[in-house]
């Protein structure tokens, strides 16, 4: 499902090589810490209690990755530019070509889609590794993670022409992006519902103006905002 007509897109950059072999690298340190952290937290439910407090904390783990997954969509779609030093063509870049091409997506592999998120995921999840959490805030760090690590998936394939059924009941369902609601950030200015891991926070999050907000504080603060349209 696609909402809008767009104009054949630019052709991309090529992304650095360097580029690559980072989010490569970072792939498969993320996904390692991940599973450590996942047995660790496994060999700690150890009753019904502990199971429902994990659950619940999963829940609030998957909330926080939504509102993240905004966080980070608003400021790259506001701030910056493609060219800018470093942060241009690991962050900004893709989520400019993304309004050009919403459909661009598509066509990325894995690495493209996953790099940059296990790429910001593989410190934080390596600090907790190095001593253990309380079980709550263990179980919430890991939902976030791994619902972080696949927001680019849930992104994609609410842009793809079509989808595995699972994804599909998914959507349905409103357990992850879904393309009727993600339609909403490609009209106008695309300036509303900018989460997409589940985008449950997009109700909350445009009616109390958050990233609005935060763009007047930080532009008054002198971050510099794109040129782009």
């Amino acid at each position: 499902m696609e909402p809008t007509t767009h104009a054949p897109a630019a052709r991309r950059r090529l992304r650095p090589a360097g580029a690559t072999v980072l989010e490569a690298s970072a792939l498969v340190a993320c996904t390692g810490l991940l599973a450590f952290l996942s047995a660790r937290l496994g060999g700690r439910l150890d009753g019904p209690s502990a199971l429902a407090l994990a659950l619940l904390a999963a829940l609030c783990g998957y909330l926080v990755a939504d509102f993240v997954s905004g966080l980070v969509h608003w400021f790259c779609d506001r701030f910056f530019e493609e060219d800018s030093a470093v942060i241009g063509p690991l962050l900004i870049e893709p989520f400019r070509e993304h309004h050009r091409d919403p459909r661009g997506m598509t066509r990325h592999g894995f690495l493209e889609l996953t790099g940059n998120s296990a790429l910001g995921l593989t410190p934080l999840l390596g600090g907790a590794c190095a001593q253990p959490l309380p079980l709550f805030a263990e179980a919430a760090l890991i939902a976030f993670a791994l619902a972080l690590f696949a927001t680019n998936l849930f992104h994609k394939w609410a842009h793809a022409e079509s989808v595995p059924p699972l994804i599909v009941w998914l959507q349905r369902h409103r357990l992850v992006l879904a393309p009727d609601h993600h339609a909403r950030h490609h009209t106008g200015e695309n300036r509303a519902a900018y989460c997409v891991t589940s985008g449950w926070m997009n109700r909350w999050t445009d009616a109390l103006g958050v990233f609005e907000r935060l763009e007047r504080s930080l532009k008054a603060l002198g971050v510099p905002a794109t040129e782009a349209p």
